[in-house]
């Protein structure tokens, strides 16, 4: 069954041949609004005029019928309402959601909802669309959006809902205060998901990315937070392959994903990027050849939109960028390289103020293993050291670094079942698997997913 098809569809036409289909996921989630989809088509030769529905949200009006109750929601009128009016040439189609008002409070259990349209009398309504609601059941998640490096952060989460035997995919929004759990279709189980990087600006365009085989990619296209499309499985060309970090989406509307090939025996491999372009199947160009996989690949995208790729290895750290041709090979050079015993362990990406050796914005934090302990230290995106560098202890296995501007880094090491944060002179446990983001105030925020959240942010006050 296609990410679609299990959508519930309610549709009218009218003398004037507007065309209105109401779209809601058969399975809700509780905690979250409510909200419906509506398209409103001009299927005629001519251009029509119709009332802007998104100045207008009280013109909908939504019936509830839950447990023996019935009962109306709708958005208050303004005093003085705006008069705006669409105009829909032939063919023309215009999109909206609208939030179900007082919806989030909605007890576990079956639904109904019906939509009408008050814009005209008599009033217009819609068949009544039969939905479940469920609690929230997460199993797995990608979290990191809200770490992810300057100018391309979002607090958007993509993960998996656990229904019995079934499992749905589910994407975490929140817009101002307000969060929403929108169900965006069935998964084939209880993967791994990549929602890929893209400027702030051109969020309209994300894909997120899973393997159900160990050869294989699967790809749904987002337009906002609305799936675009059914989901696209690729077979690659090697028997298998996996995720080495973040997708990424350029200004083009490109999504690239590099890729770790494992060698038929032994620990080494090759480093791949993977590119789909629309309606073109995948294309492939060479990153590197490792004795190990890359302790790290750090995807994000520059200020025009194109994708940048810092791989790190226990010798160096490379930063690879795509050429404006596909056909042409991949731009790489050396970020840093080990002049001793010391080990590149992760990087990551923040913002520094203006000093004496740097003009302020973007600098590369890299962390290393050395024989004292962890050293952390800031450097140029060219690789010129900014700051004396800082060593702290060393904790076991560092899985996360966050930047903090001038303050100390956040680090999180993995020993075994524990899991603990250290800045500076600062070590606290952590509990659950999470990710760890930066926060206002000289805080940090623990993410993890949580049966009653599902998404829960707990701030941590570090001391200056």
């Amino acid at each position: 069954m296609s990410l679609l098809s299990g959508l519930l569809l309610a549709q009218l036409a009218w003398a004037q041949d507007v065309r209105v289909t109401s779209t809601m996921q058969p399975l809700q989630l509780t905690g979250a609004p409510l909200v419906a989809d509506l398209d409103i088509h001009n299927p005629g030769l001519s251009a029509i005029r119709f009332p802007d529905l998104a100045a207008r949200p009280d013109l909908v009006r939504f019936e509830l019928t839950y447990g023996g109750k019935r009962e109306r929601r709708y958005n208050t009128a303004k005093e003085q309402p705006p008069s705006a009016m669409w105009t829909l040439e032939a063919g023309d189609h215009r999109e909206l959601r609208l939030e179900v008002p007082a919806t989030a409070g909605l007890k576990p259990g079956p639904i109904q909802v019906a939509i009408s349209l008050h814009h005209q009398k008599p009033v217009t309504s819609l068949p009544a669309l039969n939905l479940r609601l469920q609690s929230p059941s997460p199993v797995a998640g990608d979290l990191s959006g809200a770490a992810s490096a300057p100018g391309t952060r979002h607090p958007d989460v993509a993960w998996v809902h656990q229904d019995g035997e079934r499992v749905h995919l589910v994407l975490h929004h929140t817009h101002g205060a307000r969060s929403y759990e929108l169900v965006l279709g069935k998964l084939p189980g209880p993967v791994e998901l990549w929602l890929s990087r893209s400027r702030l600006d051109m969020l309209g365009e994300r894909s997120i990315l899973w393997q159900a085989a160990p050869q294989q990619l699967t790809v749904l296209r987002l337009r906002g937070q609305r799936t675009r499309g059914k989901p696209r499985t690729y077979d690659l060309p090697w028997p298998k392959v996996e995720l080495a970090g973040h997708p990424v989406t350029d200004s083009s509307g490109t999504l690239q994903a590099p890729i770790w090939i494992p060698a038929p025996s032994g620990t080494g491999g090759e480093l791949r990027l993977v590119s789909f372009r629309d309606p073109s199947g995948p294309s492939f160009q060479r990153m590197t050849r490792l004795d190990q996989r890359p302790q790290q690949v750090l995807s994000t995208v520059d200020a025009a939109g194109s994708g940048i790729f810092y791989v790190v290895h226990k010798d160096a750290v490379e930063v690879y960028s795509p050429a404006l041709q596909p056909t042409l090979p991949l731009t790489r050079r050396t970020l840093w390289k080990s002049q001793d015993a010391s080990t590149a362990l992760r990087v990551a990406l923040g913002a520094l103020p203006k000093g004496s050796v740097h003009r302020g914005g973007t600098a590369v934090l890299l962390a290393t293993r050395i024989p004292d302990g962890i050293q952390t230290q800031w450097l140029s995106v060219k690789g010129e050291a900014l700051e004396v560098p800082a060593i702290t202890e060393d904790l076991g296995s560092l899985t996360q670094l966050v930047a903090r501007g001038p303050d100390w880094p956040g680090l999180v090491f993995q020993d075994g079942e524990t899991t603990r944060l250290c800045a500076g002179a600062e070590i606290l446990p952590l509990s659950g698997a999470g990710t760890l983001l930066p926060g206002p105030s000289g805080a940090v925020i623990w993410r993890t997913l949580t049966q009653d959240g599902p998404v829960s942010d707990r701030p941590i006050q570090l001391s200056e």
